[in-house]
């Protein structure tokens, strides 16, 4: 399988676009944490990123491992996506096909000087028309650039931006409502916090971390990127 994975790897390399404004490839380690199961999927995503006629697409390989459990299957995730992809606060998934939900990512194109320490706003785009959770339109968000600060990554210092993002959307909305004893099965509360590199903008590490709907509050998943090349 591990050669199967590399094989797809080097096709995925090889069908990229290698001329024009093709970006270097840039690889995340991955993991999830669930409810009452830490570290069930871990994995890798490189993005590589291609304008082509003044339009940004990114082409993400996943390749994320899911362990399994007595209510879940243990399968891998091996696909390729490519999407075209807004710059600034933009809020999105990395999907396979049609699936409607799937990896979840946010300001991976954005330029640090754009956001000076102290920077707030609740504009955020959300590039999830699918998405049962997200695409909702009763959001409310707050971005705040938190700081400037040292972060250390694979033994390397890097001054980075700090960010954080909140986001709630109102239990009444669709497939926000609680059942039973006030829990539901969808997002209703977000917290992600991203840290950028000063230097260049590239997003270096973001814990992404989602709740059940107000009041339950009920922690539901939290999915860590971490650069790694």
């Amino acid at each position: 399988m591990a050669d199967f994975h590399k094989l797809v790897f080097i096709i995925f390399i090889l069908l990229l676009p290698t001329v024009g404004g093709t970006s270097e490839d840039l690889r995340y380690s991955y993991e999830h944490d669930s409810l009452g199961d830490k570290n069930d999927a871990t994995g890798d995503v490189t993005f590589r990123t291609h304008e082509d006629n003044d339009v940004i697409f990114e082409y993400a390989y996943v390749n994320i491992k899911w362990k399994g459990s007595f209510f879940k299957s243990s399968i891998t995730d091996d696909f390729i996506q490519k999407k075209e992809i807004k710059n600034g606060l933009v809020l999105y998934d990395i999907v396979e096909g049609d699936q409607k939900k799937g990896y979840s990512v946010f300001a991976r194109h954005i330029q640090v000087k754009d956001y000076p320490v102290g920077y707030e706003t609740k504009k955020i785009i959300k590039d999830e028309d699918r998405h049962p959770d997200f695409s909702d339109f009763d959001w409310i968000f707050k971005f705040k650039a938190e700081s400037k600060e040292n972060l250390e990554i694979n033994g390397q210092a890097h001054q980075v931006m700090h960010s954080k993002l909140w986001g709630s959307r109102p239990t009444s909305t669709t497939n926000c409502k609680p059942r039973g004893i006030g829990i539901s099965n969808s997002i209703g509360e977000i917290f992600v916090e991203t840290w950028h590199s000063v230097s260049d903008s590239k997003l270096l590490k973001q814990i992404f971390t989602k709740y059940d709907c107000v009041p339950s509050k009920r922690f539901i998943s939290k999915e860590t990127w971490v650069l790694i090349n």
